[in-house]
């Protein structure tokens, strides 16, 4: 199960971390950026998420 305090301190997280986040697998997460619905970038090859979009995403219930 996702602990809240395991990424309190972090501004961006993987998308293996965002999915956690979530509770959602990987693939749902690329679909939530293609559409625009998170925020992320690119970084050294890494696709980084922005937690505060997860969160705003999370809270808005469209997951559910």
């Amino acid at each position: 199960m996702f602990q809240e305090k395991e990424y309190k301190d972090l501004r961006m997280l993987t998308v293996s971390q965002a999915a956690k986040f979530l509770g959602v697998g990987k693939p749902i997460v690329y679909q939530l950026i293609d559409f625009n619905e998170i925020r992320a970038v690119r970084e050294r090859g890494a696709v980084l998420v922005e937690k505060e979009s997860l969160e705003t995403f999370r809270a808005s219930g469209k997951l559910t």
